[in-house]
């Protein structure tokens, strides 16, 4: 019964080894057929650096001023439209302004 427990996980080992054994040449023989190469460059897709046109800076304040915001973002959106500003007279506690 023992027996049993050795020889059928032996089998099944085996089997599975020789299943394997067909799948790649080796690497140490010369006459096996390599997978062909690709060659990509890392240059590929590149594009030379172009000077872009200037614009007058006073018309581009304009514009943002006209906006209504800055880089992007416009008064009234997204969280922090009311700020607290801190009461005279009392320390602040939270962030860097409460530690001493």
């Amino acid at each position: 019964m023992r027996l049993i427990f050795v020889v059928i996980p032996a089998l099944l080992y085996a089997g599975t080894a020789l299943a394997q054994g067909g799948g790649r040449p080796s690497p140490l023989d010369p006459k096996a057929k390599a997978p062909a190469v690709e060659f990509r460059s890392a240059l590929e897709g590149y594009r030379t650096f172009a000077e872009q046109d200037l614009r007058d800076w006073r018309k581009a304040n304009e514009e943002v001023g006209a906006a209504g915001g800055h880089a992007g973002h416009k008064p009234g959106q997204g969280a922090g439209q009311q700020t607290s500003k801190p009461q005279p007279g009392k320390p602040e506690t939270s962030g860097h302004g409460g530690h001493k």
